[in-house]
């Protein structure tokens, strides 16, 4: 940062200082509101929780008394026997007598609890027992229906049905029915299965009043043991999970399976809100109350929309201001600066005192930036006449060089003598190190695979000649590849680094085998010598830096002469990152220098030549 900074302009670093003093403002400000949202973002949570465990209360004031209902067998033995006994084993008027019984007995219990509307009970046999004439089938099918695919084998387990519309005394109800089962004493002998049908409209009216009473924007949601809404303080839920659609449904689920029990917020009609759910024990519906946070933080964001605004109002006076000032502070500064610039060039511009009119420091130090470049325009002449006078010294001295076609001609005409004389081993080396130094001054770059091969047999004839009897060398050459182009001076430097390092440790039969064959749209030279080899990690560190040369070296910058390193970096700038040099070693064995390339196209081949 430091750094960066050194390299900012002056006018920047003015304008970044002034900015910098305004942003930290803001962000203190900005941390002070954030700060307070989340202070009412805790205290809401709390409230709503508060709320939730009043609303659950509520629930459990209006299930009150239901268990006398329940348990109205084991207070009333006659009500037991009635209801153990078939309407087969009774007479009309015992069957009369024992109904009109138990529908007083029922009246009495529900008559105790404003909210229940009807309490009915099927024994074992099917019959039905009312407090309130029950004639419609499609109540005790529905019943029936929910009945059989609940999971009774708790055998105190209460369960209340979502909410739904039913006529009683032909009179229209939304009602909520809870479903328990009926047992003996021991919990052994099933007796019958009751239904306790709730006024939910009444129930529906309590928590309108709870929300309404409270004024503090809160919602709530209920739910059953299905995750079907119960109650929704919006009064939409018939058509809440219409509404709620992918991931968010995903979301509320797993929510109220408590799958995500830490997870405080959830998308609710479109708004991120936050939440808290309380599961009654006696219903087993979920209360959730919610509350969007746009109303949290309504009156913390106001202000702080207000106070950013006119720390916005700040800032761009400050800004305005920092640009004028840095404006009146720099420009001197920059127009030394490109006047300096020009050095760079060879070319030093000097100011005109007429046309900047400063007379503070800046006036001084124009004065002092004239004389110096008067100074290095003096010196840049002088240096410029000595280099005209060296390179005519040289080119001078270039006269004077020995021609090439001079020594080629030379060896063209030792051979020649040679061959005269019966010196066939001269003869010999005069014509392949005549064909290696034609091949060498020929300015093309991109030559036949045929050429460069010649080019190698030149030299490896050469050493043969040289050592007699000492290597064995061998061609391996697909006939297809032989016209193919390529950059010129790849194996030569190759072959020879394999002589000079391989066989220091002479073995009995010295061999360099060259093998030459297409993979593709590549050409692959293998370059084999049974010489003395190299360890794993050699190979492993050697294959590792051929791998990472960079296209873009240059060839004089490689420290490591013209071998392998030299003819990879030639490859890769010529061909690109994916050709190059490979090695496979084994020590006391043998080495393979393994050489990929691509064919090149006609055009390309051209240019390069």
């Amino acid at each position: 940062m430091p750094g960066f900074f050194k390299r900012m302009s002056f006018k920047k670093k003015i304008l970044s200082s002034y900015i910098l003093f305004i942003s930290v403002s803001c962000l203190l400000i900005g941390t002070y509101f954030l700060k307070n949202m989340n202070i009412a973002k805790e205290e809401s949570y709390s409230y709503m929780h508060q709320f939730g465990e009043q609303v659950s209360m509520n629930m459990d004031v209006i299930v009150s008394n239901m268990d006398r209902v329940r348990f109205l067998h084991f207070i009333d033995d006659q009500i037991k026997y009635i209801l153990r006994r078939s309407m087969k084993e009774k007479t009309s008027e015992e069957f009369l007598d024992e109904n009109d019984y138990i529908e007083r007995a029922l009246n009495h219990m529900t008559n105790m609890n404003q909210y229940i509307l009807r309490a009915t009970i099927v024994n074992e046999f099917g019959e039905v027992y009312s407090n309130v004439l029950t004639k419609n089938e499609e109540y005790l099918e529905r019943m029936k229906r929910i009945d059989d695919s609940l999971l009774w084998s708790d055998k105190n387990k209460v369960y209340y049905t979502g909410v739904y519309q039913e006529e009683i005394n032909l009179l229209p109800f939304e009602l909520v029915t809870s479903i328990s089962k009926l047992y003996d004493i021991n919990q052994d002998s099933y007796i019958g299965t009751l239904y306790i049908d709730l006024n939910f409209s009444r129930i529906r009216k309590i928590l309108d009043d709870l929300i309404e009473s409270g004024n503090t924007g809160m919602n709530l949601l209920i739910f059953d043991e299905n995750q079907n809404v119960v109650y929704d303080s919006s009064g939409q839920a018939e058509r809440f999970w219409e509404q709620v659609k992918g991931e968010e449904k995903e979301e509320i689920q797993k929510f109220l399976a408590n799958e995500s029990s830490e997870k405080r917020e959830l998308m609710l009609y479109g708004e991120i809100c936050l939440v808290d759910h309380i599961q009654n024990p006696e219903t087993n519906w979920e209360v959730l109350v919610w509350m969007p946070f746009s109303d949290i933080y309504v009156s913390g964001w106001r202000n702080m929309v207000n106070a950013l605004f006119w720390m916005m109002v700040l800032l761009l006076t400050a800004v305005i201001l920092g640009i004028y000032l840095a404006n009146q502070i720099s420009r001197p500064v920059m127009v030394l600066a490109e006047a300096m610039s020009q050095v760079n060039q060879g070319k030093v511009n000097l100011l005109e005192k007429e046309k900047y009119c400063w007379e503070d420091e800046m006036g001084l130090l124009l004065n002092s930036y004239n004389e110096m470049g008067k100074r290095i325009n003096d010196s840049i002449e002088k240096i410029y006449i000595y280099q005209i006078n060296q390179k005519q010294t040289e080119l001078k001295m270039l006269q004077f060089q020995i021609n090439p076609h001079f020594l080629y001609n030379t060896l063209n005409t030792i051979s020649s003598i040679a061959s005269l004389s019966d010196i066939e081993e001269i003869a010999k080396i005069s014509d392949n190190l005549s064909s290696m130094f034609q091949y060498n001054i020929k300015g093309d770059d991109i030559v036949p695979v045929k050429r460069e091969l010649q080019h190698v047999k030149n030299y490896l004839e050469i050493q043969a000649i040289r050592f007699p009897d000492k290597y064995r060398f061998s061609y391996e050459i697909s006939p297809e590849i032989e016209q193919e182009k390529m950059l010129k001076f790849l194996l030569q430097p190759l072959v020879e680094n394999s002589l000079q390092h391989a066989f220091h440790k002479m073995k009995r039969v010295n061999t360099v085998s060259i093998i030459a064959s297409e993979d593709g749209d590549d050409i692959v030279f293998r370059i084999l010598d049974n010489g003395v080899g190299m360890s794993r990690e050699q190979e492993e560190r050697l294959n590792q830096e051929l791998a990472q040369t960079d296209t873009g070296t240059l060839v004089n910058h490689v420290d490591k002469g013209i071998g392998l390193r030299n003819v990879n970096v030639r490859i890769k700038n010529l061909y690109g990152k994916n050709y190059g040099i490979q090695v496979k070693s084994q020590e006391g064995s043998y080495t393979e220098i393994q050489i990929r390339i691509r064919k090149l196209e006609k055009e390309e081949g051209e240019e390069k030549g």
